[in-house]
C-alpha cells in the first residue's frame, strides 16, 4: 500500500484510539506529524502509541509484529517515548481486536521471543510476540 494510504490508515487508529482512553484521563496532544515520534498522542497520565497490524489475521490473530529497526534505525519499541502501546489487529473487514499494553511489560516479554524482518521491502526487524500474553477487546472500524 502507498505510503499515503498507510499514514491515513494509521492515523484514522489513532483517532480511534483516542475514544478509548480511561475515564480517569484526559486528551492533552497530538504529537505533530512527521516520522518516527517517540509517540502518537498524551494525556494528563500517559504518552500512548498507535499500531495497526492489517496482517495480523493471517496468523489467526496469535501474534503480534513489534518492530525494533527499520533500515537499520533503532524503531518502534526501541525508540518509543510511550508509556502504552495500543495495538489495533485488524480484520480484512474493519473490525479489530485492541490491546493496551504497557510498554514496560511489552519491551519484557520481547527479549523472550524470536525476531524475523518484515515491512516494506523487508528493511524492518521485529519480535514475534504471543497475543495470549495480553488482554483484547473487540472494537468497531474507524
Amino acid at each position: 500500500m502507498p505510503f499515503h494510504s498507510d499514514l491515513s490508515f494509521g492515523k484514522s487508529y489513532e483517532d480511534l484510539a483516542k475514544s478509548f482512553i480511561p475515564a480517569d484521563e484526559t486528551l492533552v496532544e497530538s504529537a505533530p506529524s512527521g516520522l518516527f515520534k517517540g509517540w502518537d498522542f498524551r494525556t494528563n497520565k500517559f504518552k500512548y502509541e498507535v499500531k495497526a497490524d492489517r496482517l495480523a489475521h493471517k496468523y489467526g490473530f496469535r501474534t503480534m509484529f513489534i518492530e525494533y529497526e527499520c533500515s537499520g534505525q533503532p524503531s518502534g519499541i526501541s525508540s518509543t517515548e510511550a508509556d502504552y502501546w495500543i495495538y489495533f489487529m485488524v480484520r480484512p473487514n474493519g473490525t479489530s481486536r485492541r490491546l493496551r499494553i504497557p510498554v514496560q511489560e511489552l519491551k519484557e516479554l520481547c527479549k523472550t521471543c524470536a525476531s524475523k524482518s518484515g515491512g516494506d521491502g523487508w528493511r524492518s526487524k521485529g519480535y514475534i510476540v504471543p497475543v495470549d500474553a495480553f488482554d483484547a477487546s473487540e472494537c468497531p472500524s474507524p
